[in-house]
């Protein structure tokens, strides 16, 4: 199954991330494991001339899948004044799971003018680094350093990130880091890039 990230990197900072015979567990998405259980095989017999009694007591456990992802995935600049500037802005993605997670990157580039003057640069450089972390231990997964926006598109496929439940203890998370340089020919207007963060579970 695949869910699609749609992370517009024009540029905003984010978070982190009953039964009816029983029941023991949270009762948020984010409290780890919730247990819901049913008893089974009811017995109410009278064995009083049957001999020898063999009772057998089967347990099975479905485990579903889970994944719940909470944080923030774009960015937005107002830049004012004249001249050359570079700024940076960091967003927190927080992914829940149980499975293995494929996480691929597409439609990333520079955000390109959408309104605005015609004249002098169409486009602002953008600059981006991924980091992942087992959220528990904060050990860090991996890091793409910081790159061009662009490149991010280079890790799908193949070249596809892979993170499972033991090395992220349940929880990755990803600290989205992008950074805009604004040159003296960069004029008014809006400029925009949406890029697709996908996400499959296996």
């Amino acid at each position: 199954m695949v869910v699609s990230l749609v992370a517009i990197a024009a540029a905003q900072e984010g978070g982190d991330g009953g039964g009816d015979s029983g029941d023991n567990g949270g009762n948020t998405s984010q409290t780890g494991r919730h247990f819901k259980y049913t008893p089974a095989d009811y017995i109410n017999a009278d064995f009083s001339k049957a001999g020898n009694v063999t009772l057998t007591s089967k347990t099975t456990v479905n485990v579903n899948t889970y994944l719940y992802i909470a944080g923030s995935l774009s960015a937005n600049w107002e830049v004012k004044g004249w001249g050359t500037g570079i700024d940076s802005q960091t967003n927190t993605i927080r992914f829940y799971h149980n499975g293995t997670l494929t996480i691929q990157f597409s439609q990333f580039a520079n955000p390109a003018k959408i309104s605005g003057t015609q004249t002098g640069s169409q486009t602002v450089t953008l600059s981006g680094e991924m980091k992942f972390y087992n959220n528990n231990s904060m050990k860090l997964l991996y890091d793409t350093k910081l790159i061009p926006i662009a490149s991010f598109n280079h890790m799908s496929g193949s070249n596809a990130l892979k993170f499972d439940s033991n090395s992220t203890a349940g929880i990755l998370r990803a600290d989205f880091t992008k950074q805009i340089s604004v040159a003296p020919n960069v004029g008014p207007g809006k400029y925009q890039n949406i890029g697709i963060i996908s996400v499959t579970r296996n």
